[in-house]
């Protein structure tokens, strides 16, 4: 698994270097179980970024001055969403979620940032759904971490995802850092497949990202991209491991958790917002995959 960390102009170099450090470590704990070398860390500088090299997360670490991530700066949006496009994580800490912000990477996202910037973030990126107590806020994605040493739970929230549990738990006792309700967490959000390589799938996953809210119809979905409906089907299921209609019903759900967890709204309103109109189907099939009432998830989960 490649790794990417953008050392952009006023990037903190302490948390660059941390950050390989872990992985480092992961590394060597993996070795230590007889599991093959999971990451490869790449650091890269503006100059140097080439979207043809595989990648399968960018993180952006936290930010020495304001002198670069609050400019937009064209050509790492553009590298950004090149290789989002192929299926790519995009990750930050701290400051880092004013990069993804300018390109617009949060728009219509939950995120987070640094608590002393909330109002700041707030006034620049209204598109963007700020919630300043999480420390991190995983989109599938997208994932932002807020504070300036919150690079540390930004590098386990990635290493939680492509590790086994086994070597998680190792970390955390070689590290001496608690993390276990980081691994919990993991557990309970939908990470969809995004490195299959199939650009038309691709789309249509972002396609439902953004209008999973809406009704969802498989023949009219599939006359949008152009093919059959059993074409669409079957791509869909070879690229991500789950049906259209799955694949749809997990948006929905983790959607759902998002706004337990982040809002005050109640769970008639959330059914809605998701895309159920009955708030019966939503605690069915929340119970089903959570095995949590929403009303229970929310009092265990909510930050």
């Amino acid at each position: 698994m490649n790794l990417t960390i953008i050392d952009y102009p006023s990037a903190s170099q302490s948390a660059v270097y941390g950050f390989i450090e872990v992985i480092k470590v992961t590394n060597s704990v993996c070795q230590s179980l007889g599991i093959p070398t999971l990451f490869k860390v790449h650091t890269y500088k503006l100059d140097e970024l080439d979207n043809n090299i595989e990648t399968q997360v960018v993180a952006l670490p936290p930010s020495t001055s304001d002198e670069f991530y609050m400019q937009k700066c064209d050509e790492l949006n553009d590298y950004l969403r090149a290789v989002q496009r192929n299926g790519a994580i995009l990750a930050s800490a701290c400051v880092g979620s004013f990069i993804l912000a300018n390109g617009g990477f949060l728009d219509g996202k939950f995120c987070t940032t640094h608590w002393r910037l909330a109002q700041q973030f707030s006034q620049c990126f209204p598109k963007a759904k700020l919630n300043i107590n999480a420390i991190i806020i995983n989109e599938g994605n997208v994932i932002t971490a807020g504070g300036r040493m919150a690079w540390l739970d930004l590098a386990i929230e990635i290493i939680s995802f492509y590790c086994p549990p086994t070597v998680v738990s190792m970390l955390s006792k070689e590290m001496v850092v608690d993390i276990g309700h980081r691994e919990q967490k993991f557990y309970r959000q939908f990470m969809p497949k995004l490195d299959h390589g199939d650009e038309v799938v691709l789309c249509v996953q972002e396609y439902l990202s953004e209008h999973h809210a809406n009704q969802i119809l498989l023949p009219t979905l599939a006359q949008q991209f152009h093919m059959s409906a059993r074409t669409l089907q079957r791509r869909f299921q070879k690229a991500v491991g789950l049906s259209v209609v799955a694949y749809v019903q997990k948006l929905r759900l983790h959607h759902a958790c998002q706004y337990l967890e982040l809002s005050h709204k109640s769970v008639v309103e959330i059914a809605y917002l998701v895309g159920y109109q009955n708030v019966g189907a939503l605690r069915k099939l929340f119970y089903r995959e959570y095995g949590l009432t929403p009303t229970d998830y929310r009092k265990r989960f909510t930050v």
